[in-house]
């Protein structure tokens, strides 16, 4: 103990001596601002299937970066275009304008697409669909640093066009995805250019006889169908669209049906990373000192998980083919512009409830439905009836009662004043039939949703994903591994429950301090704390808080 004293004495007292005599040893010098901000997305990528065993780039991230091991989405319609709006505004997807893929307009009845857009110089180009962020209320990380910095460049990528149009922000230089409708390539919308640039037809290959990406796919999509941690191939409600077991049809000489098989396969990552590296390399992105952000979804998870479930062989071949595809775009963007100079984030948009005829077979179903399956068009069809024996007079016409979008339902307005029945009537009634199906555990009014507790923590995550205008009338909570679905095949996401809740949250790169972190963190997080990190001005009253990255 003494002999111990004494040498730490000893040692502070020559410390001591050195900063007198000016021969202190040298600070360490700051790290190098990052040029790139990259934002990854895994779309449907469950907090789970993150294994810093993984050897490529998602296993790098999990092993380097700062994990937040607690990382939970906050609101409860858990469906792609709110939660890729939530992580680069900062808000919860009510106040966004996002309150899920789709919308219902109360005074059309109509239902509206989350990137949609009426205005004809806004069409896609070489499509025919018309899309902006136009519908978003709040500007993006993207907006917010080209305030800052008015060079900076900005730009988002995914095979879907809600997942590229949400992450890009209201103002960047580009968003891009792949247009499957029509001209089955990579393109933009009149929003953003009027054109598209040469390299992006160069990759198309639109504008040459040997064609572009398209031409370079596989036949099929091979897997080994006995993969250790999956369930045995061909399974029961595995879709059987392009083949339920290996191998799985990928090229075609109709480049439509060709991306129809892309994107249910890995390869359609493969490409959009391909895709982001051109991008980054003709943009010129990362040059200078001025930090630039590229904002990247990959679409496999979704499209596979959908079709196959989480826990199949599709899913596992998935997962570690993204995560080599992932390792070879970071390793090329460090040699773009430079090791430590890119700022990563990994997350997602939202998980995915196993495949419900596995989980009945492993004896994990909590569905009081046999199967756990239940059809929502006989669902819906047979409310509907309810509804016209309830509430039609003699002699009403035909007509729908309900508009539905996701687990949001609206009342048909026109239908209820042509009728003389009030809304109100119409949501009690519904709520009645609803609340007495097996598989529903509770019916939400906004009223009820607005009355809650926050500390109820349904009631807050409903109310974080409510809009007062584009809500619907009462939303409807299905009981936990209970899907409710159109399809008799695969499996979906949309629930408060944690399987489509919890996901990942990474940060990698200069200023982060590499670690597990517990506690509560969110995607809504993202923004703020990249600001933060870049001490760039964020807009007032975000609902996302910086988290500690040191």
């Amino acid at each position: 103990m003494t002999r111990g004293l004494l040498a730490a004495a000893a040692l502070l007292a020559l410390l001591a001596a050195r900063a007198v005599r000016g021969d202190a040893p040298p600070a360490a010098s700051p790290e190098p601002r990052p040029r790139l901000v990259l934002v990854v997305v895994v779309d449907q990528l469950r907090r789970d299937h993150l294994d810093p065993a993984l050897p490529g780039g998602l296993g790098r991230l999990a092993r380097e970066g700062r994990v937040f091991v607690d990382a939970r989405i906050d609101h409860a319609h858990t469906e792609t275009c709110p939660g890729h709006v939530t992580i680069l505004t900062g808000v919860h997807p009510g106040r966004a304008g996002v309150p899920g893929n789709q919308f219902v307009d109360r005074d059309s009845g109509r239902v509206v697409y989350c990137v949609e857009d009426p205005e004809a110089r806004h069409r896609e180009i070489g499509g025919d669909a018309f899309r902006s962020p136009g519908l978003v209320r709040m500007d993006g990380f993207g907006d917010w640093l080209r305030r800052a910095h008015p060079e900076a460049r900005v730009f988002a990528v995914s095979a879907k066009d809600r997942a590229a149009i949400l992450l890009g922000g209201r103002r960047p230089d580009a968003a891009y995805w792949i247009d499957r409708r029509r001209s089955a390539g990579f393109t933009t919308s009149g929003y953003y250019r009027r054109d598209l640039p040469g390299w992006v037809r160069a990759f198309n290959g639109h504008d040459r006889p040997e064609g572009g990406f398209l031409g370079r796919l596989p036949e099929t999509w091979t897997h080994p169908g006995s993969a250790p941690g999956a369930r045995p191939d061909d399974f029961p409600g595995e879709s059987p669209r392009h083949g339920a077991a290996s191998p799985h049809p990928v090229a075609d000489a109709d480049p439509l049906t060709a991306v129809s098989r892309l994107v249910a396969s890995p390869f359609v990552d493969e490409v959009t990373l391909d895709f982001a590296l051109e991008l980054l390399r003709r943009e010129g992105l990362g040059r200078d000192e001025v930090p630039d952000l590229l904002a990247v979804s990959l679409s496999a998870t979704d499209m596979v998980g959908h079709l196959y479930g989480p826990e199949s062989q599709e899913a596992l071949d998935c997962l570690h083919r993204v995560d080599r595809a992932l390792a070879r775009f970071l390793e090329a963007v460090d040699r773009e512009i430079g090791p430590g100079r890119t700022l990563v984030v990994l997350t997602s948009d939202h998980g995915v409830m196993p495949l419900p005829e596995w989980l009945e077979a492993i004896g994990a179903s909590e569905c009081p439905v046999p199967g756990g399956r239940v059809d929502a068009r006989r669902l819906l069809l047979d409310l509907d009836r309810a509804l016209h024996r309830e509430l039609d007079p003699p002699g009403a016409p035909d007509g729908r009662w309900l508009a539905v979008a996701g687990y949001r339902f609206t009342v048909n307005r026109r239908r209820a004043a042509a009728l003389g029945v009030p809304v109100d009537r119409v949501v009690e009634a519904a709520r009645r039939w609803l609340e007495a199906v097996p598989v529903v555990q509770r019916v939400w009014t906004p009223e009820e949703i607005a009355a809650r507790s926050d500390r109820e923590p349904l009631a807050r995550l409903y109310r974080n994903s409510f809009d007062p205008e584009r809500g619907g009338d009462f939303e409807v909570q299905v009981l936990p591994t209970c899907l409710l679905s159109p399809f008799p095949f695969g499996t979906s996401h949309g629930t408060p429950w944690a399987y489509d809740r919890e996901v990942p949250l990474v940060f990698h790169g200069s200023g982060v301090e590499s670690g597990i972190v517990r506690g509560r963190a969110r995607p809504v997080d993202v923004a703020p704390t990249l600001a933060e990190l870049l001490a760039i001005p964020v807009p007032p009253g975000l609902d996302g808080r910086p988290l500690p990255l040191r």
